[in-house]
């Protein structure tokens, strides 16, 4: 059985390549990668650890569909950060005024969900144990009153 190493990249369609660059750039703190030839105003990919981000101009503009909560088709992807930072990159996107769907601390893993600047989904995943950090509580953030509150 050829055994799969992990995800080499994600591609996902853009309205506007140069802004999608400066968001994925500046508020996410992704690299434009030396391993894969960019083609300006047309697709730029992205260290994101081991695997790529691929930026793609979108040709059709009319047609959408974003990754999201409902129906067929991709839901979200996720970026993988310590523990420790995941606090700070709430602050961060806030910072940003990167619209927050919620985040989640769980015993074994915290998830914060948000979007990009085309409704795409995202996600910044923790794992606390593996990270070194005890974390036994279940607790979810609300980022219009920004508090956090057991669940």
């Amino acid at each position: 059985m050829i055994k799969v190493q992990g995800i080499d990249h994600v591609a996902i369609n853009v309205r506007d390549i140069d802004k999608a660059v400066e968001f994925y750039r500046k508020v996410i703190g992704l690299k434009v990668t030396t391993r894969e030839p960019s083609k300006p105003g047309i697709e730029y990919f992205l260290d994101c650890g081991g695997s790529l981000i691929g930026l793609i101009q979108a040709k059709e503009l009319h047609k959408l569909h974003p990754f999201e909560n409902e129906g067929l088709g991709a839901n979200h992807f996720s970026f993988r950060i310590h523990a420790k930072d995941f606090d700070a990159m709430i602050q961060h996107l806030e910072s940003h005024a990167v619209r927050i769907e919620f985040a989640k601390k769980r015993p074994k893993s915290w998830s914060l969900y948000f979007y990009d600047l085309d409704g795409n989904k995202l996600e910044m995943t923790a794992w606390p144990l593996e990270d070194g950090m005890d974390n036994s509580r279940q607790v979810i953030y609300n980022p219009q009153q920004k508090i956090w509150k057991p669940y």
